[in-house]
């Protein structure tokens, strides 16, 4: 196999960046196809953690790495994480990072619009990070947003940014809001634009030119399936799609140039913000889970709500994304229950399904129906062979598989970086 595209099978965190990290060594090039800077990746190495939110998690390996168009970017975050990593001693240069040219600028006023909104819908809010992706990508949608190469002239940046501007701040004013700044706002891009550009290339020519015949490349996807725009929970969704098939799109690429999709799955479930949930456990279990497994937001530190692991969840998200192979990570959160739980059905009225339902009104209404399995109560971390965990534990494994039809591959048994078990070769 050549290519792979990674992407989070859940509602996020589900261990994306550490995977790619550990994949990434046999790869030429990681390529981030969406999102903005609320996703987030964690790696650790030894003592030292690193959090990316919108820089593609194969530079701490000095990986060749490219941010498609249909990522927004956030210029002021960029170059601020670019800092941070380089005060790690993280090499990056112009070398190893280019930026599509046609991708989307989140501005500052972004985040102002999506806060704003979530105040004023007040019960009603989706639970958004407040970093303004949502806002961002409907200026794109609508045809009015900024893009990369939009730096390039600053007659044309000074046009578009002054429509821009008046536009919003039609919507600022009626909710009592101070205006957003032209004057400001463009002295910043000036002031940017040269730390930018030369990060930037025409990302459809860069991608197909012969240097990339022979390479292997690495898709690096953000956010979780079932926050995709299209396939998610809607509305309670982020504003991109998550699907694997964006990453042809997003780079300009033939779609077979994707490869294999690997899924990343928890061995529990976690969900962040406002929307159905139907594993969720708001009891003691669903906090020590919250608890063992640090479940808070690596860029909100916001606290996530958990649940047990939900199958059939996981199935919508296979076939959503033609999920090839698993990567099951965080097994040893659950190293300590004398129970664990996995769903398997739902209860919806008198009926039993199978399936996930696609309106939040059915979804807010199944109960979850569980197989019961006796926990492994031992330590998994550590371990470096399947056949060396638990009984229990290798049966928690067996259960997935068998209820998903798609082969475990990886598993993440500890926060550090070498803390995965390899199943099965698939690079």
């Amino acid at each position: 196999m050549k290519n792979l595209t990674i992407v989070g099978a859940q509602w996020g965190d589900e261990g994306k960046g550490k995977i790619v990290d550990h994949l990434c060594g046999k790869f030429d090039a990681v390529l981030r196809f969406q999102g903005g800077h609320n996703a987030g990746h964690t790696i650790v190495i030894g003592k030292e953690k690193f959090i990316l939110s919108i820089l593609p998690s194969g530079l701490i390996r000095n990986k060749l790495c490219i941010i498609g168009s249909s990522v927004v970017i956030d210029p002021i975050h960029l170059l601020n994480e670019i800092n941070l990593l380089k005060k790690k001693k993280i090499n990056i240069s112009t070398n190893n990072l280019k930026i599509a040219n046609n991708a989307s600028i989140l501005l500052p006023f972004h985040s102002l619009i999506d806060k704003a909104r979530e105040k004023e819908l007040s019960k009603k809010k989706i639970g958004t990070t407040g970093r303004g992706i949502g806002p961002c990508y409907e200026d794109k949608i609508a045809r009015r947003g900024l893009k990369i190469y939009d730096l390039e002239d600053t007659n044309t940046l000074k046009t578009r940014l002054n429509n821009l501007i008046n536009f919003h701040n039609i919507f600022l004013k009626s909710v009592s809001q101070k205006k957003i700044s032209f004057k400001k706002t463009f002295k910043l891009l000036l002031s940017i634009r040269k730390k930018i550009l030369p990060f930037s290339v025409n990302i459809n020519e860069f991608v197909n030119s012969k240097l990339f015949f022979k390479k292997k490349l690495l898709f690096e996807g953000a956010q979780g399936l079932m926050l995709d725009i299209d396939h998610g929970t809607f509305p309670f969704v982020t504003s991109s799609n998550t699907i694997p098939a964006t990453a042809a799109s997003s780079l300009g690429l033939k779609p077979s140039k994707i490869g294999h999709i690997l899924g990343i799955m928890k061995a529990y479930t976690t969900r962040v913000g406002e929307g159905p949930f139907p594993t969720e456990l708001k009891s003691k279990i669903g906090l020590e889970l919250a608890k063992n497994g640090h479940e808070f937001g690596s860029v909100t530190g916001r606290p996530r709500r958990c649940g047990w692991f939900d199958a059939v969840q996981c199935k919508k998200a296979i076939n959503i994304a033609g999920i090839d192979f698993i990567a099951l990570t965080k097994i040893d959160v659950l190293d300590n229950f004398e129970e664990i739980k996995i769903c398997y059905k739902y209860k919806m009225g008198k009926k039993n399904i199978d399936f996930m339902p696609s309106s939040n009104k059915d979804l807010n209404n199944v109960k979850p129906l569980y197989k019961t399995l006796k926990g492994w109560c031992e330590k998994t971390t550590g371990i470096k062979n399947k056949r060396n965990l638990p009984k229990k534990a290798q049966k928690f494994i067996k259960v997935i598989e068998a209820l998903l039809n798609v082969p475990i591959v990886y598993l993440s048994n500890g926060p550090e970086r070498n803390d995965i078990i390899n199943l099965k070769r698939i690079t």
